[in-house]
């Protein structure tokens, strides 16, 4: 299969410095900040006074009353940004919306529509809609009427960059024409409050690298539209580069801090060169994180060191942009990355402005300082980093008339994707109840939820405070992990982790901002502001144990499970991994019932319960062993059953099978009337010539993130012949089950956003 070249036809920005691409460069060129005085809520009372606000901002100069009541405030930046990008780019010009899809990072999701309500008890069941992060980019998707990808990165301040790399394999791998990829955060008192509870604030504008530490807050958004290479040139479209690979990492080490010897950014930029088949020598610029912080800095120059070497690190100009804008959490690594572009196209490079003097650990770094640099520059670095450990580095080039045009990336080799693992802990689970697959199809009663304590599991693995997310998590990954290497050699290290979380922790959510509401923003709770941010789950899963290879975490509101195992499958076909754990997980709170009352979930016909399930995902083949193979994926956007199929379709393409193919599906219903009808028209456009097993198994209970990924494990443990009593399965589903030899898997959320896997028996 030949991978698509991607490139970059279009841009837009929202930020401090101004509402549009000619603003900003505009004002960067000047070497002026956007960080001053916050007008937005009270900061008397904190360490510092200041941030990087939007200017001038007015909603109904963009949005019509009804949007401005449907969107929060960090939607709306984004679609301002996306709309700049799509005038430029002309892209929809020729491009179906059914082929164009969205990633969305996000650091912070519509935190201003909770926080603005002054309680997290009876809540305004609008605004409350507009909270959850996965709405986010699912309301920017469904405004601009697309149907293709939609994903929501969830991995805090690195979420954006991730949010590019996993955009750009969209368009690479042929799952979408174009993509529309980038990050959005609004300031956020609560977030604020937080920060200045960890004392990481600066009272004057930050200025990495230098000699006064801290960092400044700020806001904003910018997107890209990413499309292939082919279809570009085809319609002489203006390009301002190629992407051309990307690296994630987990850094598995602090919830707060880098690890101080920058492993976690060494891995991610190896990664991202080893993806895009250059050597590091022709590296002529790094945009880095650089948030102004003395752990942050030393670390990120500390990992640069160990990939370039000293000598060499001391000849590659760096800057971190955030002096300009201040952190933009979520959309920090888009707006540097953007800004970084748009200042190349006069050859020119960002500076660290409002510099001074280099602290202790900085000397040797070749930093741009308080002027824009003059450079002609080819290849390009952007790095960010994250709170729970996420670490992403993008490697691009420079677009120069047609000196770059080769085709098509060479045919990559044909890999097999196996599962090969699994792990499951859920409160819905009998004691010592092996299969999941057993307990969903028994027809008895529901037994009592078994209070689940992650020290009782194993001691070493927990720590105070720990929530329930993190406990379930970290125990059902720990169960996958030991399933395969019961089987197989493993390192944990090389070890790749993707977690999808609608929610994250809503637990550690409510004592967080009871801490406020009860005490003051000035007493914001530092214990579990850091669990505010929805990757923290993935972080200490991956510090827990010790997964230090590619990781992100990610929302889509419904079938985060499965989408984090067709992630998962795709980096296993890259072979930059031998294994991916993949995982999903719930909790249940009093803040989560809140919420399921303003989507609607309490009325779903399903309970609704919690805890986590993984699988683990390999390219070994061990037929012994393997519980079944992916052989094909499909992903879309749209709340009908016509977009549910055409997920369905990409997959059985993607796999080589059609319908006839298939004898069971098994598909994964919230349980509201609109979801199931739609399932209902699913079936009746299938129309297969043999009849189809068609299964969902959350009678039992419905698990918002985690009841996709268990129908991709019922299915995995139906194929690989390991179920113990296989005369119960045969009983439930009236068939002999022992013939069965490929499945479909099948999931679409509230909004619509579909997940298709195709599994086979190991041949």
């Amino acid at each position: 299969m030949s991978k698509n070249r991607v490139v970059i036809t279009g841009m837009g920005i929202l930020s401090s410095l101004g509402h549009n691409k000619k603003e900003n460069i505009t004002q960067m060129k000047k070497g002026n900040t956007g960080v001053n005085k916050l007008q937005k809520f009270n900061t008397d009372k904190f360490i510092s006074q200041i941030g990087a606000e939007i200017k001038e901002y007015n909603p109904s100069d963009y949005f019509t009353e009804r949007e401005i009541e449907e969107y929060d405030r960090c939607a709306q930046y984004a679609i301002i940004s996306i709309k700049e990008a799509l005038d430029e780019s002309k892209v929809l010009d020729n491009t179906s919306l059914d082929k164009v899809g969205l990633s969305f990072g996000t650091c912070n999701g519509g935190v201003n529509s909770l926080e603005e309500q002054g309680t997290i008890e009876g809540l305004d069941k609008l605004k409350t809609q507009k909270y959850p992060f996965f709405n986010q980019g699912d309301h920017v998707a469904q405004h601009f009427k697309l149907g293709g990808p939609v994903n929501t990165i969830n991995t805090a301040c690195a979420a954006s960059g991730n949010a590019i790399g996993f955009g750009f394999e969209m368009v690479q791998k042929g799952y979408a024409d174009a993509m529309i990829v980038g990050g959005s955060d609004s300031m956020s008192s609560s977030v604020y409050a937080g920060f200045n509870a960890l004392r990481a604030l600066n009272s004057v504008p930050c200025s990495p690298y230098n000699n006064s530490f801290g960092l400044s807050l700020g806001e904003g958004a910018a997107f890209l539209i990413l499309e292939t290479l082919e279809s570009a040139l085809s319609r002489n479209a203006i390009i301002y580069a190629e992407v051309c690979g990307y690296g994630l990492s987990s850094d598995a080490y602090h919830e707060t801090a880098p690890h101080p010897e920058g492993l976690g950014i060494k891995k991610a930029i190896e990664y991202a060169l080893k993806q895009s088949s250059i050597e590091r020598e022709e590296i002529n610029y790094i945009n880095t994180h650089g948030t102004g912080t003395k752990a942050n800095d030393f670390a990120e120059l500390k990992g640069l060191e160990q990939v370039f070497g000293t000598e060499r690190l001391k000849q590659i100009p760096i800057s971190s942009s955030k002096a300009y804008f201040g952190h933009n959490l979520g959309a920090a690594a888009a707006i540097e990355y953007v800004t970084s572009l748009l200042a190349m196209q006069e050859d020119l490079l960002p500076a660290t402005i409002n510099f001074q003097e280099k602290r202790e650990g900085c000397e040797n770094a070749n930093i741009i300082t308080n002027e824009m640099k003059h450079q002609k520059t080819t290849y390009f670095l952007c790095n960010n980093s994250a709170f729970g450990g996420h670490n992403a580095s993008i490697v691009s080039r420079i677009w120069r008339n047609q000196e770059n045009v080769m085709g098509k990336s060479q045919n990559s080799a044909k890999v097999n994707v196996y599962i090969t693992g699994k792990g499951n802990c859920t409160t819905l689970l009998r004691e010592n109840q092996e299969s999941l697959l057993d307990y969903l199809v028994d027809e008895g009663s529901i037994s009592q939820c078994k209070n689940f304590k992650l020290k009782e599991y194993d001691s070493k693995l927990y720590e105070r405070r720990m929530n329930s997310l993190a406990q379930y998590s970290i125990a059902a990954a720990d169960l996958a992990i030991k399933d395969t290497s019961n089987k197989s050699s493993l390192e944990n290290e090389d070890i790749a982790l993707i977690y999808g979380t609608s929610r994250g922790s809503l637990q550690s959510s409510e004592k967080y901002f009871k801490s406020i509401l009860q005490k003051g923003p000035e007493f914001a709770s530092s214990i579990y502001f850091p669990d505010m941010v929805l990757n923290s789950v993935a972080g200490k899963v991956s510090k827990k144990l010790q997964l230090q290879g590619f990781g992100s975490s990610l929302s889509t509101g419904g079938n985060e499970g499965l989408f984090s195992a067709i992630y998962g499958y795709e980096l296993m076909k890259d072979n930059i991994h031998s294994y991916c754990l993949v995982g999903a997980g719930d909790e249940l709170s009093d803040l989560s019932s809140e919420i399921d009352r303003s989507l609607g979930l309490d009325k779903s016909v399903y309970p609704i319960s919690e805890g986590s399930s993984f699988l683990m995902l390999s390219n070994k083949l061990d037929k012994e062993t393997n519980y079944a193979e992916i052989t094909g994926v499909g992903l879309t956007f749209g709340a009908n059953a016509d977009s549910v199929n055409r997920a369905i379709q990409m997959a059985l393409n993607n796999s080589n099978n059609n319908i006839k193919d298939i004898d069971f599906i098994f598909y994964n219903s919230n349980g509201l009337p609109g979801n199931m009808a739609i399932y209902e028209g699913v079936f009746e456009q299938l129309d297969p010539k043999k009849e189809i097993l068609k299964s969902c198994f959350n009678s039992k209970g419905y698990l918002e993130s985690t009841s996709s990924l268990n129908h991709l494990y019922a299915a995995a443990e139906l194929l690989g012949d390991q179920i113990k009593d296989i005369e119960s399965i045969n009983r439930y589903f009236s068939q002999d089950v022992t013939k069965y030899k490929k499945g479909i898997v099948v999931s679409t959320s509230m909004n619509g956003n579909n997940a298709a896997i195709v599994v086979s028996k190991v041949s």
